[in-house]
């Protein structure tokens, strides 16, 4: 055990070192959640909290915050938006408390992937329903349907296209599937192509539910979750069927 009541004390950018190395957080958009999970991993790991409890409790975090869309009241939205964030939040302290006591675990993995499916097929649903729901527009339902079947399947593409490559040993796969030719200066239609990529992912999809959340405009995101979805799925499909060529 790296971290306890036992372990020599030790700077935080030492344990830093242990807890966040650089292969756990390949994306830019995990820096600012790392900055403030070390602060919650360290005295979770200290106080013997295990891996998967925290995984459990991020991920029941996330469905309550999931559930707020659907109360009737502006406040209620934006808090469930904000436990989305804390969620996410917890979604890095598990793997830290597990690399910070050395009880890494298979199981912990396959519960992180469960709790990340749980939460992105019913965001979009919980959305569509508080959306369209209240204001008589039935069509927002189906278009909160249609974007968590799209960001779901679009999402788990990543493993698909592991199984025929043989990559299954890659952890989360979506950083060592068949990946991106490097070399190439990042453009301007590259900048804008990651961001809508981004925008499809966890931190992107929580951004955005804050945003609308505050703006208290759930219709405009599941209809951009809706057609942007199926856009991104698409992409996605083609772009890993050409990189395995």
């Amino acid at each position: 055990m790296i971290v306890g009541e036992r372990a020599a004390p030790a700077s935080i950018s030492a344990l830093r070192s242990i807890a966040q190395p650089p292969e756990y957080s390949p994306s830019r958009t995990d820096r600012p959640y790392r900055s403030v999970s070390i602060f919650l991993s360290l005295p979770l790991a200290r106080a013997g909290a295990t891996p998967n409890g925290i995984t459990i409790a991020w991920i029941l975090v996330g469905l309550a915050g999931v559930s707020a869309f659907l109360v009737d009241g502006w406040a209620a939205r934006v808090a469930g938006a904000l436990l989305l964030q804390l969620s996410y939040l917890l979604d890095f302290v598990d793997g830290e408390v597990a690399r910070l006591t050395d009880r890494r675990s298979l199981s912990g993995g396959f519960l992180d992937l469960l709790g990340h499916g749980l939460i992105k097929a019913s965001l979009p649903m919980a959305v569509g329903a508080a959306a369209g729901w209240p204001t008589g527009r039935p069509w927002l339902l189906l278009a909160g349907g249609v974007a968590a079947v799209a960001i779901v399947v679009g999402d788990t593409l990543r493993f698909y296209a592991a199984f025929p490559v043989h990559e299954l040993s890659g952890g989360d796969l979506g950083h060592t599937v068949v990946p991106q030719r490097s070399g190439r200066r990042p453009s301007l239609a590259r900048i804008v192509a990651a961001a809508f990529d981004l925008s499809f992912e966890s931190p992107g999809l929580y951004g955005l539910a804050v945003v609308a959340a505050l703006a208290d405009r759930l219709d405009l995101l599941v209809v951009y979750w809706a057609v942007g979805g199926l856009a991104w799925f698409w992409i996605r499909a083609i772009t890993y069927c050409r990189r395995m060529v």
